[in-house]
């Protein structure tokens, strides 16, 4: 509050008091008129002089502010007040209605100054109004006493307004602090995001120098492939959080068969775990869950990286538990572990334990992040168990689900093999970005794939009349009036044993999950050598 607005503050009310003194002492009540105005200048004196700081955000200071802020309203309510036995006149019936009028009148100004702690209005307006109302009681006319009784409904009215506004201004100040937190979150996540993301392009720049003197050792070429790889990671992070918070991202659940699902991110996961000699044990049960396919696989994908990543020796166990109406998916290992202060923490963006460094190599800090996301938007739990230098257990709860058709879906032994050939199968891949194209097609002829290229919709129809193939790549964005999802359809309808039809894009294309296989660009060799090792058995 300014300096100007606290004298007009103080100054009004003095004037309204001077004036009433005046009015209300002549003739004969100049003593009990001096001593009230003498209490509402004492008051509105030390509301000038004394004022409340901002406590800042110590419990204490703000308890002892309040208590301050209390006393000096509970004082000016008593000094007001004492006006209903002060100068309350019972031969002058003009006299009682004006000192009545401003007192109702006060009790309004103290309710719109004051209402922002409802607690201390409540205890003001009795000090305020209780007097005038039972001077009127007392009153030999019983006119008066009817407006005893109007002024006490006035009171109640004003005690169930000052509860009303002072709920409103705490809803209003709890948004606020809310949209200042969620401020403060947002920009700590871009700064950290930012930050991450100048590391590997830095990178990238150092090792395009390098390459430029003529330096074309492999390892220069695997460490800019690091680096990729690394913002690959970290965009694809970004846009799930984002896509997560902005709502767009809406679940369908359905029936999952649970084997089936597990055996897919598990073949997804288990070359990278070979590869640092840990051991993958696969527990499943022929289940049925109700949550939405997509989600599902994501979260149960984002917990298995985690677990490979923080574990260096010993092995990972990615076991289904059937409840009587809910299955608990767990996933244990034997890695660094987490102390237990740690545990809401790890679920925050960018927060990443035995990383100081921030090492590209060992994640984002999102994937927990986008897990509780996940987690929380299917409506599921997830709890965590850990032992610092022992191990871990990630445990996600969701409902059971009727099967659709008992008989449908093959059974997974307890522990299952997640390897896959994918020698000689045909596949054809649609894409019109010529880098991308021989980039993509050269990977996949790498791991001895027969593998057919078009550039449209149009010659990819063509070639799925002409020939057979396994799997049909294609993506989403093509020239002319067909686009990729038009090729996938055509494909299914062409070929009804086709095991794999992929839509590749860089877009939004959570609505058709459920009907093809996504690959988000920038396409990672590795999640898709799993995704073809799961179709194609």
């Amino acid at each position: 509050m300014s300096a100007q607005w606290r004298f007009t503050a103080v100054l009004l009310p003095l004037s309204i008091c001077t004036l009433s003194a005046i009015f209300f002492g002549n003739p004969d009540r100049w003593l009990q008129a001096i001593v009230w105005a003498t209490l509402i200048f004492a008051g509105q004196g030390i509301r000038l002089i004394v004022q409340i700081e901002d406590p800042g955000p110590e419990p204490e200071a703000i308890a002892q502010r309040l208590k301050e802020h209390r006393a000096r309203v509970l004082f000016s309510a008593i000094a007001w007040g004492s006006a209903g036995f002060l100068l309350f006149d019972r031969d002058d019936i003009t006299r009682q209605l004006a000192l009545t009028v401003v007192l109702v009148s006060s009790g309004i100004a103290f309710s719109l100054s004051a209402s922002a702690h409802a607690a201390t209005l409540k205890l003001a307006l009795p000090l305020l109004l209780g007097p005038i109302i039972l001077s009127l009681l007392l009153s030999p006319q019983p006119y008066m006493w009817v407006m005893a009784m109007m002024g006490t409904s006035f009171y109640f009215l004003m005690r169930r307004l000052v509860t009303d506004r002072g709920q409103q201004l705490e809803e209003t100040l709890n948004l606020r602090l809310v949209a200042q937190e969620a401020q403060e979150e947002k920009q700590r996540f871009f700064a950290a995001a930012s930050h991450d993301l100048r590391q590997p392009l830095q990178a990238l720049s150092l090792y395009q120098g390098v390459l430029n003197k003529g330096d074309l050792s492999p390892n220069v070429v695997q460490r800019m492939g690091d680096c990729i790889e690394a913002l690959d990671r970290l965009l694809a992070g970004v846009l799930d959080i984002s896509r997560l918070d902005s709502g767009k991202v809406v679940p369908a659940p359905v029936p999952i068969h649970l084997p089936a699902l597990m055996l897919r991110v598990a073949s997804m996961h288990e070359p990278a775990m070979r590869e640092k000699g840990l051991r993958l044990r696969l527990h499943a049960q022929d289940i049925w869950v109700h949550s939405d396919p997509a989600l599902l696989e994501r979260i149960l994908s984002n917990l298995l990286s985690n677990a490979t990543r923080y574990t260096e020796a010993g092995g990972i166990l990615f076991a289904a538990r059937k409840g009587s109406q809910t299955v608990r998916l767990q996933i244990f290992d034997t890695g660094i572990g987490i102390e237990a202060s740690a545990f809401q923490s790890i679920f925050s963006e960018f927060t990443q334990l035995n990383n100081p460094a921030r090492d590209p190599a060992m994640g984002s800090g999102l994937g927990l992040a986008t897990v509780q996301r996940m987690v929380h938007l299917l409506g599921h739990a997830i709890e965590l168990k850990s032992v610092p230098g022992r191990g871990s257990c990630f445990q996600l709860t969701i409902p059971t689900a009727a099967s659709p058709a008992p008989d449908g879906d093959p059974k997974v032994t307890p522990e299952a093999d997640a390897s896959a050939s994918l020698l000689r199968r045909r596949v054809l891949v649609v894409e019109d970005n010529a880098l991308v194209a021989d980039a993509l097609c050269a990977m996949l002829r790498a791991w001895n794939l027969d593998v057919t290229l078009t550039l449209d919709a149009n010659n990819a129809m063509a070639a799925l009349q002409e020939s057979t193939f396994d799997v049909v790549i294609s993506d989403w964005r093509l020239p002319g009036e067909k686009d990729g999802v038009d090729v996938l359809r055509f494909a299914r309808l062409q070929h009804p044993s086709l095991q794999l039809a992929a839509l590749l894009t860089g877009d939004n294309a959570e609505a058709l999950r459920d009907e093809f296989s996504v690959i988000t660009k920038p396409v990672r060799a590795l999640r898709l050598r799993a995704l073809l090792s799961a179709h194609l058995r």
